[in-house]
């Protein structure tokens, strides 16, 4: 599979998302997208499915080294000693000893975000995860990310699909050494009704 690189990390370009996705569903469908030959898992803490993630992969019987796998730190544990204790709760969750990419999820001004930046930044030299990144942040947001951090951030995870210009975003990511990684790529199910793209996609 093709990979994204960025600030040395190897990301495989196609990710299974598990947003929205039940434990039960999550059980069967890891081990089947595997299967199929994704090797990129995202999760988050607030998706509540990290521990069916976890089953998942391990009963796929794909080597964990195979696999890259994305979780995200929800805005309520930005504070340190909450953000580390959740991380250890999180790689309980997914029975493994580090995630290869960790974001936090939202912006959240109740806590300062050098200090965020500063727990991701410790985990990562704890070696509990190879990557930091962020998600759902702006250009000022992530020029601030940036300036904040000793470990290079290496993807900024944002909605992304034709309804969405993300230029701005996607230019100032490129220009920091970021990847994007774009979710919600089909609007959720509204590409598939639109009249313009179902023209452009029969043509």
């Amino acid at each position: 599979m093709h990979s994204v690189s960025a600030n040395g990390a190897s990301i495989p370009a196609l990710g299974f998302g598990t947003f929205r996705m039940p434990g039960a569903d999550v059980l069967r469908m890891v081990p089947h997208a595997l299967k199929l030959g994704f090797r990129h898992i995202d999760t988050a803490q607030i998706y509540g499915n990290e521990a069916e993630v976890g089953e998942g992969l391990l009963s796929s019987g794909v080597a964990r080294g195979d696999v890259f796998l994305t979780t995200k730190v929800w805005v309520d544990n930005y504070r340190r000693d909450a953000f580390v204790a959740s991380v250890e709760e999180s790689l309980k969750k997914l029975k493994t000893d580090y995630v290869d990419l960790l974001l936090l999820h939202w912006p959240n001004n109740i806590v300062p975000l050098a200090e965020q930046i500063g727990a991701l930044n410790e985990v990562k030299a704890e070696g509990k995860v190879r990557h930091i990144g962020v998600s759902n942040f702006n250009t000022a947001l992530m020029a601030e990310a940036v300036a904040l951090t000793d470990a290079p951030l290496v993807t900024n995870q944002v909605e992304y699909h034709p309804y969405l210009d993300q230029k701005p975003v996607i230019d100032a990511a490129r220009k920091a050494g970021l990847s994007v990684t774009g979710y919600y790529a089909m609007a959720d199910g509204a590409v598939f009704t639109d009249s313009v793209l179902q023209d452009i996609a029969a043509r």
